[in-house]
Parts: C-alpha cells; structure tokens; sequence
C-alpha cells in the first residue's frame, strides 16, 4: 500500500493513523435558519462526495500503486456500496461463527481483496482559510486515505465513522481522493458477526469545512426533574460546548444557548456561557463553553410520545459577532434501574423488541435513510417498540429516526469475535481496539434520548478488558445503563459480571429458566433477553407463552427477537430471473446457508406469518373476558388509549350478527377498567366475540384506522356447529382416498428431530404406515385404519383411528392427506385465522370464517406451512364454476393445510425458486399437529405442543356443491 514494511492491516494494535478524536455529527452553518433546518447540504460548509467514484480491485493492499491512487483504469462504483456486489471478482461471504479462512487470531489469508477508490473534487474557494476534513462513514475492513497522492490517515472499525484533517494536502483546483479499503484484516476476527461478510466504502463519504475557531463537541444532558413526570413538566439542561482552535484561542469567545421546540419556538430563557480552558477527565480536557439551566412546560420524551426540542447552540466571537451555529436534537428523558426495574421517566418500561442489522437485498449493507425509516415504520406497524443495534453502531441517522419515531434503542460497540469467543477478549494486542470500538460509540451517540442502555458488543468472552470498557463507558456516561449478555453466560445470573452489565441479558433462555431466575429471592437486576424466538422460517412457537411470563414476573421486562428480516440477497440468474441468496449460493466456503435467513420479516420487508403473532404479544391494549364482563387494560407506560378507537363484533356459528362501537373510560398507562359486554341479545350457537382497535389519527407509520390490537373470546361454546352440507356434484365421491400421513417438510427448526421419508404398505382395512428415521433406526409401523362411508346425500364421511406406539412420540403431526384438482383454488374456512397458525403460536389467529387462497410459501427455504386449527369446516371453490369442494369436522375442530406442493417436493428443495408450480392441491386433515418451536437457535417445542402417543380417532365429511 505504498507505506514500506508498515502493513497496520495486519497488526491489531495499529487501531488509527492521524484520525481525529470521535465527536457528536455535527454540521455548522453560517445561519440560526439553516443550522434549524438540519438539511446538511444545504450548509456551504458541507460537500457530500456520492458520484464519480471508481475502483480498482486488486488481489493485495501490497499491489497498490502510484497510479491506482491518481485514478488511472478502474470502473465506475457506488459510494456508499459493496464491491462484493457489483461483479469484481468478489461475492458477499456468509458464516455465523467460523471466521472465512483458517488459523489463529491475527492470521490473514494469502489474498486480502482490496479496492482502491477514488474521485476528483474541487474545494471552494470560499473554504481557504478553514480547516477541511474528510469523513469515511465506514468502510469494510479498514481503509487508507490519499489526498493528491499523499497518505492522510488510517482508520479501523468498519460501523464507526473515521475523520481526517487534510488541509495541508490539498490544492486549488482539482484534488484527487484516494481510500484504499482492504476487504480482510487483524480487526476482522473482532467483527466476526451473524451477517454477510462484504467489502467496500458502504457509508456516505463527505468533505466537511470547518473555522479556525469552530463548535467541536456538543453534549446535552436533558432530563425531567420530577421523577415521574407529568405530561408537561419542568426539565432540566445541561450543555457542554467543546471549541476547537486551530491556534492559540483568543480571550472573549462565547456560546449563546437556546431551547427550542422544533417550530423554532424559544422555551425558557436564553443562556451564554463564556468559552474558558477546563478539565473534565471524563468528557472534555480543552475550551469548554458550558451552561445548566431549568426550563418550564416542557414535554417528556419516550418511545410512546417522542416529543423532542431542539439545542441551538451559536459561537460568538469576541467582537460579538456570531461565527457559526449549530443545532443538537434532544428529548427529555431518564433512564435508571431502580427497585430492580429497568424504567424511564420513573416508569417501568416493556422492552418490544427485534434486532436489527444493517441489511438490504439489493443494496446490502450499503443501507439509505429511507431504507432504515422503512424498516423502522414496519417495526411501528407491529408494535415493536425497541431496537438492538446488532452488533455494531448504526448510521447516526438511524438513530436521529428513533429520536423522531420513538423507540428504545441498545446502541451497541462493534466488538464480537465469535470465532474466537473465549481467547480473544484476553489477547492484549486486542486490548486497544477494544476500549477504541466501545468509547468512541458513546463519544458519538450521547445525545440522542433513544439510546436507554450502551452494549459493550456481542459473543465475545468475557475478560478483564470489558471491565475495563465498561468503567471507561461508566466514566463517559454515568446516566445509562449497561448490557453485555457474555458478562452473564461466562458466569452466572444472579451477582456475575456485574462490572459489566447493569440487566441480566442472557439469549434464547428457556421460559423455565427466567421464571426460576423471577423467582430466586437472590435475583435483583431486571432480566431482558438480548435474542429469543429465533424467527428462521416456521417459527416463533410459544412468542404468547413468554409474554406471559413477561408480564407475571417481578424482574421481567422483555426482550429482542432474532433477528427483524431475512438477509436475502437477489442474485440474477443465467435465465435473467433473479432469486434470493443465502449463504453458499454465491460459491462463498465455507458458509452457514441459509441460517441468515432468519427474520420475522422477509428481505423485502413482507411479514413472515410470525409477525402477526409479535404484533399481538405486543399490543399496547388488551381484552379478556373476567367474571362476566370485559377487562380493558392498558399495557403502555406512557400514554391513554385516547388515540384509538375499539369496535367489537360478535359472531355466531362464524356469522356476523352484530357490532358497534366499544365504549370505554378514560384508562391511564398500566390501569385496568371493567366495561359490560355488549350484545345482550345473544341467540343459541358457537358465541364469538371480539374487539379490534385502531389508531383515531394517522401517524408517520400507519393511516388513520391501523389495527394496533385485537382480541376474542369465547362467550358460549355450545356444540360446534355442523359444517356439513349434501353433495350436488360427484367431484366429492371422486376424489382421492386419504391416505395417512405422519410427517411435514421439515422446518428449519425441525431440524433432524422428526421422522423423514415415507412410503406406503397397502393391505387390508388395516393399513401399516411405513417411516424411517433420518438417523437410521430400524423401520417402524404404525396400525391404523381409514373407514369410507357413501352417505345419502352424496358426501363420503371419513373416519380414521392411528395407534402411535410409544416409540413414536413427538410426531411431526397425525393426519392424513390426499389431492384436490388445483381448479379449487378459493379457500374458505370457519377456524383460527385469517393468517397460518400452529398449536404453539396461534395467539393472534381470530375464530371467524375466512377467504384466501392456498398460502404461497412465505419463507425463503421450502418447508411446512399453511396450517389452520381449530377448523370446524374448510371450502376449496373453483371461482371459473363455482363448483366447491367441501371438508367439514364431524367432531371437534381439526387442523387443515391446503398446500401447493406435496410434503416431499417441499423437503427436497433447496429454495423457493427450486419449485415447481401448476399440480393438484395437498390437502392435510390433522387431528393433531406438532408446534414449530424455535430450535435452530433456541428452545425446542413445549411439551404441551407436542404429540402424545396413543390412540388418536376423528372423522371428517367430503361434500362437493355447486
């Protein structure tokens, strides 16, 4: 890389080379308007350097050249982008533990793909004089800076912006930009994280002027002064302004400080604080400007009500005369454990969360604002009310979206070396880099009142450095709380790595294992799970039984679901399709496959059948039915249920027979309110009743009339109603036999646990099902019987008795199965729906009747899905004739599929893509059926979810009508 034998990729030490201290992102302007606006650009102080970039790839940072760097050759790229996605040679790289290559930390592979960007920028004349420095947002791995062939600077820690001053190496005229960014290096072992692994500049690149004398550093420490504030409250300021001199600083400077709401409003008085030398040996050691001050009739900040003001902060010469201004965004807010409950504003606070990467299928981890608003408006849409910045700090503007939208964020270090999970945190090489990653993070993110708890990084061991972390973090900022989940698996719940971590954080705890830690007299931090229902294609079982364990426990207050979306990557096909990739289908080895296809959302941002259940656990009111009457509660910590409107409906043998609107009182966060069931007059049947709310407004995330929550109950049950109806047509008495079926195509949460391959032994009334186990246990048999009866009406009842051996328990499900032409491609069904549900996660499915089509398959690997419970009658209607078929329960309610592939077609495939579309409809009659669990990465099915062996008998009755 032209530097001799200095080759600081390759050393763990060498974590920077002339890059500036860390600061709060902060762009001055010349104007109080335009600093109010916060448009950067529109700043004549600001130059964004997003086209005219090009690239040379190169196998080695050692085959760097003069002329690489002057821009000669190359092709046109994209800033921000990966090159591992734009056909140089390189393709994104998938694992989850293992590093790409072999050996021991910091051992390198033989080729380090480097490439080489660079673009020509004129500096304005305006910006002589001022200091001009060059902001890499990130840049996979590390990265090298050349101005007009000059080495500038060096720069690790691919989340974190690096900055360099490079005055002294430009020009008038055209200037030449040069970052060498080298795809692997020592800091890669500390970056080991669940993702892609890619390369390239993948955030924005900008030149940056600044004064002489200009604002450096602003810290805002805002807070009610009431404990538990109310809606309006007095709040109190604190802000340190750190001026920068290029020089000695003359005596009079000054900084004039004003709050304001955001329609630029004055709230309370203005301050001035003249500009002296001070020592703070935990934030600033320079020319500090700092004033506190109390204000009146100010408005909390939380997730629920994101009420924010705006700082403006403006540097006055010593003539009187304003240099520059700048504007900090804030919130009112305090975060604190107290009584060992994790609460802000004096409230206990419920964590409704999902981890988030940085993820686009398109884009990769080249992410736009728009796309993190999108992700963040989905996340509102299901009542997600908090974000884990796994594993590494966002783009600050994602973290400007959560000041304005609302949530709790867990900002968290770039610091994971998974790999290596055990060794590396006590190699002292790594020492340095390590406390750099988590100070530096708290050095940019301080003002922002999202961020309720810092995170020292993620699966990286446990060692005297993140004690070391943590007291320089503690020292950076005594008023949030800290989380680090190793300080706590390396060690034990109840008193380990207290040092460390302020929550107990533990990932994929079993149910049981929270509820004993509740329990334990010993136990007095708040327990939060970092990760928990691991959302890897069918999944999320038992998502409504910790939320009930949730809210019953003493020191239980939530957690993150792994992870928020699918990291899919489209990648064009030979035929010019394009299918979404995981890990291996790049050629990338060694991979994890498609264990990065593991969120409640898909890549595109479409809701996995998951997500309807994280809605549900999450919503901010709920309804039940108590002693005759119904129990409204509010589940928020912060606001009324003023801003929704609820509507119930009641229903009889799944017919609509009346609603209204629900009236309620006036209901404060946390409170319950009794209000009498409506509909009184009820007649005889299945008595459903249920009660919807919506939002009265539209907000930034959803129209006015955005379902935040539903509920149902169950007022008579009675027998349920007969789904049977006389056949019209012989279609019914045609179709296929049943044939049993024992078996589903195994969910990624499966796994190797449930019986595989099936085949059929035909013989008398008294047929054998035939299986073998994937793990190569002798074939076994299973008795049952199928019995068909041609009623008079034309419909063939169909009664089924399996005797599963004890041998056999934890089936896959107990059912039988057979075609339907795929001309019946309406569906209608009286059960839980509207969406697919499953024993262990049909919280949020309504009793009603529903319509649709045969599900597509929602998930990127081929497996089961589709299944309705609790169906008391399911139609399949050809709409060309009108002609349907029907299934009706002639007992209790079953559970039925109506798939567009055979069991055995979806487990041999490998991808969606892999599946062919146009044959006949598999229809599933299960009398029982296994939950899905979450055990690629978590518990398995509860016992309660699973299948018993024994004898299992229902019957069903086939109609066809037209």
């Amino acid at each position: 890389m032209m530097l001799g034998a200095f080759e600081p990729w390759r050393d763990p030490e060498v974590v920077s080379v002339n890059r500036l201290p860390m600061r709060a992102p902060l762009v001055a302007h010349p104007s109080p308007e335009g600093a109010r606006a916060g448009v950067r650009e529109a700043s004549p102080w600001f130059l964004r350097l997003g086209s005219g970039w090009r690239i040379v790839r190169l196998a080695h940072p050692s085959l760097v050249r003069a002329d690489h760097l002057a821009g000669d050759g190359g092709h046109p790229t994209s800033v921000p982008g990966n090159w591992t996605l734009e056909g140089l040679g390189d393709v994104p790289h998938y694992t989850n533990v293992r590093m790409p290559w072999p050996g021991l930390p910091p051992d390198l592979p033989d080729e380090l793909p480097t490439g080489v960007y660079t673009c020509t920028v004129e500096v304005p004349d305006a910006w002589d004089g001022r200091r001009t420095v060059l902001h890499v947002g990130g840049a996979e791995s590390v990265h090298a800076v050349w101005v007009n062939g000059a080495c500038a600077g060096y720069g690790t820690d691919s989340r974190l912006a690096s900055e360099y001053d490079v005055t002294g190496l430009l020009r008038r005229g055209a200037n030449r930009i040069a970052i060498v960014v080298v795809r692997w290096s020592a800091q890669s072992y500390l970056e080991d994280q669940d993702q892609w692994w890619m390369a390239g500049l993948h955030r924005e690149v900008v030149l940056e002027s600044r004064a002489p004398v200009h604002v450096r550093q602003v810290r805002v420490a805002a807070e009610p002064v009431e404990r538990v504030p109310a809606d309006r409250c007095r709040g109190s300021l604190t802000v340190s302004v750190e001026i920068a001199s290029h020089g000695a600083l003359a005596g009079g400077w000054s900084v004039a400080l004003q709050l304001e709401d955001l329609e630029g409003h004055p709230v309370g008085p203005a301050q001035r604080a003249d500009v002296a030398w001070r020592t703070d040996p935990y934030v600033f050691a320079g020319h500090v400007a700092s004033a506190s001050w109390e204000v009146d009739g100010v408005s909390p900040w939380s997730a629920e009500r994101p009420v924010r003001y705006r700082v403006m902060a403006s540097l006055v010469a010593p003539d009187g005369a304003p240099a520059e201004h700048v504007a900090v965004a804030t919130g009112f807010r305090r975060v604190e454990i107290v009584d060992s409950e994790l609460r802000v504003n004096g409230r206990r606070i419920m964590v409704q969360g999902v981890n988030r990467h940085d993820q686009h299928p398109v884009r990769g981890k080249a992410v736009t604002v728009d796309d993190m608003r999108d992700d963040l408006l989905a996340m509102k849409r299901l009542n997600v009310n908090a974000v884990r910045c796994s594993h590494y700090p966002n783009d600050p503007r994602f973290l400007d979206l959560c000041d304005e939208l609302g949530f709790w964020v867990v900002d968290e270090a770039n610091a994971e070396s998974h790999a290596f999970n055990t060794s590396l945190c006590h190699d002292p090489r790594y020492r340095a880099t390590w406390l750099a990653r988590a100070s530096r993070m708290v050095e940019r993110d301080w003002n922002h009142p999202c961020v309720v708890m810092w995170s020292l990084g993620n699966e990286a061991g446990y060692g005297a450095v993140h004690d070391a972390a943590a007291g320089l973090v503690r020292a950076l900022d005594p008023t949030r709380p800290l989380h680090y989940e190793p300080a706590v698996f390396h060690t034990n719940w109840i008193d380990g790595g207290l040092p460390a971590t302020d929550v107990v954080c533990p990932m994929y705890a079993d149910i049981a294992s929270i509820q004993r830690y509740d329990a334990d007299p010993a136990a007095v931090r708040p327990l939060i799970l970092c990760e928990y229902s691991h959302a890897m294609g069918n999944s999320n079982g038992s998502l409504a039984d910790y939320w009930d364990a949730f809210r019953a426990g003493r020191l239980l207050q939530g957690g993150f679901v792994w992870e928020w979306k699918d990291h899919g990557i489209e990648q064009r096909q030979p035929d010019g399709s394009s299918r979404l990739a995981y890990g291996g289908m790049f050629g990338d080895e060694p991979h994890d496959a498609n264990f990065v296809a593991d969120g409640i959302m898909g890549s595109h941002l479409e809701p996995h059948p998951g997500a309807h259940e994280l809605a549900w656990v999450h919503r901010p009111v709920a309804v039940e039915l108590v002693q005759g009457r119904l129990a409204v509660s509010n589940r928020q910590s912060f606001a009324d249920l003023s801003g929704l409107l609820a509507r119930w409906v009641l229903a009889v043998d799944g017919e609509r027979v009346a609603e209204g609107d629900l009236d309620v009182p006036h209901v404060s966060p946390g409170a319950t309110v009794h209000v009498d069931v409506p509909g009184a007059d009820r007649p005889s049947g299945e008595t459903v009743l249920s009660v919807t709310w919506r939002t009265r407004e539209a907000s930034p995330w959803a129209a006015a009339g955005h379902v935040v929550a539903w509920d149902w109950m169950l007022l008579r049950a009675g027998d349920p109603p007969s789904g049977h109806v006389a056949s019209t047509t012989p279609t019914a008495a045609s179709l296929p036999a049943p044939e049993l079926h024992l078996w589903r195509a195994p969910t990624d949460n499966d796994g190797f646990k449930l019986l595989s391959s099936t085949t059929w032994t035909s013989g008398s009334s008294l047929g054998r099902w035939r299986t073998q186990r994937l793990d190569g246990d002798p074939t076994v048999l299973v008795a049952h019987e199928i019995a068909r009866t041609e009623l008079g009406d034309g419909s063939v009842r169909w009664a089924v008795r399996v005797e599963v051996p004890d041998h056999l328990a934890d089936l896959p499900r107990v059912g039988v199965q057979f075609a339907v032409p795929s001309r019946f491609a309406r569906l209608a069904w009286y059960g839980l729906g509207p969406h697919e549900n499953y024993p262990d996660r049909r919280s949020s499915a309504v009793l009603g009747t529903w319509e649709g089509e045969p599900d597509v398959l929602p998930y990127l690997v081929p497996q089961e899905h589709g299944l309705r419970t609790e169906v008391r009658w399911m139609e399949l209607r050809d709409p060309a004739t009108g002609e349907t078929v029907r299934i009706a329960a002639d007992g209790d309610p079953l559970a039925m599929s109506v798939l567009r592939h055979t069991d055995d077609e979806l487990a041999a495939a490998r991808h969606a893509a892999d599946l062919a579309g146009g044959g006949a409809f598999i229809v599933h009659v299960d009398a029982a059926h296994r939950g899905v669990g979450t055990a690629s990465c978590g518990p398995d099915v509860l016992e309660r979810y699973r299948i018993a062996p024994g004898r299992y008998e229902w019957s069903f009755t086939v109609s066809s009508v037209r």
